[in-house]
């Protein structure tokens, strides 16, 4: 675990220790206590359970957090917004389909807007809570209309799918960027797109098995659904696991600093100074953007391809995206190249791959609008040429979200502000994904449209994205502060050792 996480001496995701002072009972280094809250390790091994200790490590609440991930989002993905992977949500048209997800993603929208002052009230636990609440409504949404028929619980499940899922996407968000050492955060954040992954490989391992004779046409079996509900539900008892964010530690010895909670006037004019800052405006196309393609890849699925050969694609498709995303998170967090240079790095290498992906995708599209190719299934021999598209676009779009998070957590300042800019990310994500629902509702219309906006938005978000990474700091903000407070408190031990007796007096 500690080696997963393993991080460069002296640096973490941390905060700004006058806005972020926290005080628990994990035993402190009293050299450093006032600078950046670091665990004395030893004193803290003879002093906490190793259950303890293995529960509040970072990376153990990472594999909580993912686990959460694995059972909700991943698992409503593999019906809803994988939908036609599965037949178009069991019996439902696609029409009815792409409407319910563009009223989840309008709901997702508005939540995730509001979603910083809601999840520092709520606190990241609660909010997980209510977003795992909500998953298995949506499921069941889709069982009860492949099973009765009723599509109108399908666009209800919609509208309580868009309002969990925002608050557990900002609390998710605003973990995942404060968890990790400042060396891993390339990892965890694979880890965590792995685990999604992972989730739609078991929901497609499923699908295949229920659906994989040729020639069913008219969706998934009804207790194909009764599988994905019960993984569902199980999200609740991992989000009752999480602990609080003030009584982690990391693998480098830190904790995250949480600041003192603000009134919600307060909160409510910080969301302006988030959605006008240059981090969320340079990253505002490329967050409409990163999940854009998936309405319209969905409806080029459900068109084109069989039950059988749509089940076999939702199980065989995270393959290449569990070695793509550690491969992203290995160059981001090299250690020879400053973060500025990774940043870089990581930017040309998302997007030339995007790039390869919508060439390919627009080419095999014109061949289709020229030549209807039917049905295709898995043992067609057009099958190959116009699968892999689909099968790269499952790996290059979540690089582009793993990219984001980590560019976004590189101008951290705590662990508040990692919340405010995930849910500004997620709100802009969400109208994306409602447009992209939407344009797709007319399903008589050629996936053309689709594939050509979407290149057209990754072409407008670059360089904003070019003058971002020019911005992003050579080291995280918060350990440059971090560090000269260290080094105010080696020249003035009288004055830290005043600060280090209020603090035991607390």
């Amino acid at each position: 675990m500690a080696s997963f996480a393993a991080a460069p001496p002296n640096t973490h995701a941390g905060g700004d220790d006058e806005a972020l002072r926290t005080h628990g009972t994990i035993p402190m280094n009293h050299t450093t206590v006032y600078a950046d809250e670091r665990v004395n390790m030893e004193e803290y091994k003879n002093s906490v359970p190793w259950w303890k200790r293995v529960y509040q490590d970072s990376f153990t609440q990472m594999m909580l957090l993912s686990m959460q991930s694995f059972c909700g989002p991943a698992m409503s993905d593999a019906i809803a917004g994988e939908s036609f992977c599965l037949g178009g949500g069991g019996l439902a048209s696609a029409q009815t389909n792409n409407i319910s997800n563009a009223i989840t993603y309008v709901m997702l929208a508005l939540v995730c807007f509001f979603g910083g002052p809601l999840v520092n009230k709520l606190g990241v636990k609660w909010a997980l809570v209510i977003g795992a609440i909500s998953f298995p409504i949506q499921g069941s949404s889709y069982y009860c209309n492949s099973k009765f028929g009723n599509q109108w619980y399908i666009i209800f499940g919609g509208f309580v799918s868009g309002v969990g899922t925002g608050c557990w996407y900002v609390a998710e968000s605003g973990t995942i960027m404060s968890l990790a050492p400042s060396g891993a955060r390339g990892k965890y954040l694979a880890f965590w797109i792995v685990a999604r992954n992972l989730g739609q490989l078991v929901g497609g391992a499923i699908n295949l098995s229920k659906n994989h004779v040729k020639g069913v046409e008219a969706g998934v079996t009804p207790d194909t659904y009764i599988a994905f509900l019960i993984i569902e539900c199980l999200a609740l008892p991992f989000a009752l696991l999480i602990s609080p964010l003030e009584r982690v530690v990391r693998s480098d010895g830190t904790r995250i600093l949480v600041s003192e909670k603000i009134g919600t006037k307060q909160e409510f004019k910080l969301i302006k100074t988030t959605m006008t800052s240059s981090l969320i405006i340079l990253s505002a196309v490329w967050a409409m953007w990163s999940f854009f393609y998936s309405g319209t890849w969905s409806t080029y699925l459900g068109i084109y391809f069989s039950v059988r050969a749509r089940a076999l694609s939702s199980l065989i498709s995270p393959f290449f995206c569990i070695v793509g995303c550690f491969g992203l998170g290995f160059i981001l967090d090299m250690k020879s190249l400053s973060q500025r240079q990774r940043a870089r790095v990581g930017l040309f290498v998302v997007v030339i791959l995007n790039l390869g992906v919508y060439i390919w995708s627009i080419i095999m599209q014109a061949k289709f609008n020229a030549n209807d190719p039917g049905r295709i299934d898995w043992d067609d021999a057009l099958y190959p040429s116009a699968f892999l598209p689909y099968f790269f676009v499952q790996t290059t779009g979540p690089l582009s979200q793993s990219y984001m998070y980590w560019l976004l957590s590189s101008f951290a300042t705590d662990a508040q502000a990692n919340v405010r800019n995930g849910a500004a990310f997620r709100c802009l994500e969400a109208v994306g994904q409602a447009i992209s629902y939407g344009m797709n509702t007319q399903t008589e219309a050629s996936p053309m449209i689709g594939f050509c906006v979407s290149f057209g938005l990754m072409a407008l978000a670059t360089a904003p994205m070019i003058m971002l990474t020019n911005k992003t700091p050579d080291r995280i903000p918060a350990d440059v502060i971090l560090e000269g407070q260290e080094a105010f408190d080696a020249k003035n031990p009288d004055e830290h050792e005043v600060v280090i007796g209020k603090m035991d007096q607390k």
